[in-house]
C-alpha cells in the first residue's frame, strides 16, 4: 500500500528565516493611559513580520513600536499583534505584522533575510 503525502501550502507571504536579536518595545494602550516598555528577542523574522519571545502578553490587533538592532544598523518599526501563545517557559510568543515601513528599513530586513537564507 502506497503512503500518500500532502504537501502543505505554506501560508506566509514571505519566507521566514531564524533570527536572535534583541529588540526594544513600546507599546500604548488606545488611550494612551498604560505604557509598557520593555526587551524582547526575536525568534524568526520576514519583510512582512516578526515571532517575537517577550515576558508579557500583548492583546491582539495592539500595536508595538519596535527598536530593533540588525547588525550594525537600528531599524525602528510598528508592528500589529496578529498572534499570541505562551511558551514553556511562561514567557510569550507574538506574531507582529510589519505596519508601514520606510524604504530604508525595507531594505535593511529584506537584505538580512538574503545573508542568512
Amino acid at each position: 500500500m502506497a503512503i500518500v503525502q500532502k504537501k502543505i501550502k505554506e501560508r506566509r507571504s514571505a519566507p521566514r528565516v531564524n533570527s536572535i536579536n534583541l529588540l526594544h518595545y513600546n507599546f500604548f494602550d488606545q488611550r494612551e493611559f498604560d505604557k509598557r516598555q520593555g526587551i524582547a528577542r526575536t525568534i524568526n523574522i520576514s519583510e512582512s513580520g516578526i515571532l517575537i519571545e517577550c515576558g508579557y502578553p500583548f492583546p491582539i490587533h495592539s500595536v508595538l513600536e519596535i527598536s530593533l538592532a540588525i547588525g550594525e544598523d537600528l531599524v525602528i518599526l510598528r508592528g500589529e499583534v496578529v498572534r499570541g501563545m505562551i511558551s514553556d517557559n511562561n514567557n510569550y510568543y507574538l506574531g507582529l505584522k510589519f505596519l508601514k515601513m520606510s524604504h530604508r528599513s525595507k531594505q535593511i530586513i529584506a537584505n538580512y533575510i538574503l545573508n542568512h537564507r
